[in-house]
């Protein structure tokens, strides 16, 4: 009976591509030499990097590793580097768990591998009230900064007038992930990232010259319409039923979302952006064309030649001509005689030139932030109910009430990193001012772990930005203040907090209520969890040292409680004990109101799980309330 000693290597290695490769090291690569030579194999451990990890950060060129010769990468270092960081990652999370001294730090950590965490935390993630949820929001918000910020350096650069239309319109970014930057702060624990918004595109590239098996024969123009009405057909672009109100659906404005949605639903801006990466993919050139109120798509032809084909005369050699389409709602040319009677009925008579040039992607990538500005302002306004308003801010089931800060945030932090580095004029500098404004709010109350983005990215642009009336003293630059706030926020995370105990309280004083419970509230009705309490009036609660602490509620008269609630998902209310009704469930996460499920992923940072015996959450806070 043949044993496995007598199997050819290329058996033998095969084999072990079903064996664990920890086990390969730790058992395999000891029975003998012949099998520590065989499981050394470069091949052996490229296979076990592609089937181990899925995601690889930027820095180790994962992708061109894998076409490269084999021989050219330590595949078997590569796999222990990755399993290192893994490791680390883990330690990191067991401490922001374990403790919540030094957890922005932590967090900061984690974030900095990059796509290496993103992985990690991704296969922690088996249940949705996770601490892992609340990093990978974090890791994704970095990789769409960090996007965003190719930008700044390209505009840095000299661009001359030799530089060609691609280099010059892209702006030193890729279209789609410019604008796929905007889903990655919405992603959450959802698989998917910038890579992905890419390949679905290649794959919808290949589908199309699939079906199209001349397409290398045709003229631009023939081209173009073809795939204009391929991905009409296939409700590639558009909205299926537009309408007023579903017009405005925080989901049309995602790019990353239309194109994984069976239904495909995009603005007018996103359709015009889909179908221009796919054109460029099959050789065209074709970027949006952002016209008031409405976004085009325009192509060009090759220099010298003619859309349909033909020569041009020889004196324009380098000219290009050009056409319209409308992805979102046709799937023929656009007129040049439509699109100026379009632009004469809104006013505009002259200038019309400039305006049907392709546009630069940053300018894209704002339009898209005012986009989303326009839907959070429509949810915010509208009155009718709150089960009718979900939908415009719903992207996934369940995780409504995260997507409003986010989204509000994505589109200050596109208006902050869509500003060329020197701004030709003081209302720039002034816009641009308030929007740090804003982007220092959003990030003190509701993102206190973007310290580290808010510090790499935008206090140089600050010190560059801000007008001299603002430096306080010609050796002071002006991120200082925001740079002295920062430090105040990592020294306030770094102190140990004392505990709060129930049995240290003074007899006068009674907290009803513990950490964990879901409760309503007596008044307006809304659902939450309380996460900790105080007895020394509502203005001692405030962590932050940021947060105004001069609350006209603040004398002692009774407990008060930091809250959660379903209302907004914010983690900063404190509300009253007489306006508090404990819930009392029992069972599973099946039981718990709409609201309470909704808020599960944020609640990770400070519950571990739903305990349905004793109808609470299971609190990680033991640190500054171990007895509740």
């Amino acid at each position: 009976m043949a044993c496995i000693d007598s199997l050819p290597d290329e058996i033998v290695h095969h084999i072990l591509l079903y064996v664990s490769p920890e086990e390969t090291l730790s058992t395999v690569a000891l029975l003998s030499k012949r099998f520590n030579r065989v499981a050394q194999e470069p091949l052996l451990w490229r296979s076990y990097c592609q089937t181990s990890f899925k995601y690889w950060d930027a820095s180790h060129n994962f992708k061109e590793r894998l076409v490269g010769n084999v021989h050219d990468t330590d595949w078997k270092r590569l796999f222990l580097v990755r399993l290192g960081h893994n490791a680390c990652i883990a330690r990191l999370v067991d401490g922001i768990i374990a403790s919540r001294v030094c957890r922005l730090q932590k967090t900061e950590q984690i974030c900095q591998y990059g796509y290496d965490a993103k992985d990690y935390l991704l296969s922690q993630c088996r249940v949705p009230d996770s601490m892992e949820d609340v990093l990978a929001r974090s890791i994704h918000r970095s990789l769409a900064i960090e996007e965003w910020a190719k930008y700044q350096k390209y505009a840095a650069r000299r661009i001359d007038e030799d530089t060609p239309n691609s280099e010059r319109l892209n702006c030193g970014m890729r279209l789609e992930r410019a604008l796929g930057a905007f889903d990655m702060f919405m992603l959450h624990d959802n698989m998917g990232d910038l890579d992905e918004i890419t390949e679905l595109l290649d794959d919808i590239a290949t589908r199309f010259r699939n079906t199209h098996s001349n397409l290398d024969q045709m003229a631009t123009r023939q081209k173009a319409l073809s795939l204009a009405r391929w991905l009409h057909s296939n409700n590639m672009t558009g909205l299926s039923d537009p309408t007023e109100r579903t017009y405005r659906y925080l989901r049309n404005c995602l790019i990353g979302r239309a194109l994984r949605d069976e239904h495909h639903p995009s603005l007018p801006i996103i359709s015009a952006a889909i179908y221009s990466a796919i054109a460029s993919r099959l050789g065209m050139e074709a970027y949006p064309c952002a016209l008031p109120s409405h976004v085009h798509a325009t192509v060009l032809s090759p220099p010298g030649v003619s859309l349909d084909g033909r020569p041009l005369p020889e004196e324009q050699s380098r000219h290009q001509e050009n056409m319209f389409l409308d992805p979102y709602g046709s799937d023929e040319e656009v007129p040049l005689d439509y699109i100026s009677n379009f632009l004469a009925r809104l006013g505009i008579h002259t200038g019309h030139e400039n305006m049907l040039n392709p546009t630069a992607t940053d300018l894209i990538v704002m339009r898209t932030a005012q986009n989303i500005r326009a839907s959070f302002t429509s949810f915010r306004t509208n009155e009718r109910p709150l089960s009718q308003l979900i939908p415009m801010i719903e992207l996934n089931r369940g995780d409504w009430a995260r997507n409003l800060q986010p989204a509000l945030y994505s589109m200050i932090w596109a208006s902050i990193m869509m500003v060329p580095v020197l701004p030709e004029n003081d209302e720039v500098r002034w816009d641009w001012q308030q929007d740090v404004r804003d982007l220092l709010t959003y990030f003190y109350e509701y993102f206190p772990e973007d310290s580290w983005l808010v510090e790499k990215y935008v206090c140089p642009m600050y010190d560059t930005f801000a007008a001299p009336s603002r430096r306080q003293n010609d050796w002071e630059l002006p991120s200082k203040r925001v740079r002295d706030q920062i430090r105040e926020i990592q020294r306030v995370d770094g102190s140990a907090k004392p505990p709060r105990r129930r049995s240290e309280l003074a007899e006068q004083f009674q907290v009803k209520y513990r950490v964990g419970q879901v409760f309503k509230h007596k008044r307006y009705e809304y659902h939450g969890l309380i996460l900790g309490w105080t007895v020394e009036g509502a203005s001692t609660w405030d962590e932050n040292p940021l947060t105004p602490t001069n609350r006209p509620w603040s004398t002692l008269s009774q407990p008060f409680y930091r809250c959660m609630v379903g209302t907004d998902g914010s983690d900063h209310h404190v509300i009253s004990e007489e306006n508090i009704e404990v819930v009392e469930l029992r069972g599973g996460p099946e039981v718990l109101p709409p609201e309470i499920k909704d808020l599960m992923p944020m609640a990770g940072k400070f519950f571990k799980r739903w305990d349905g015996e004793r109808g609470v959450f299971v609190s990680n806070l033991r640190e500054s309330f171990p007895e509740d």
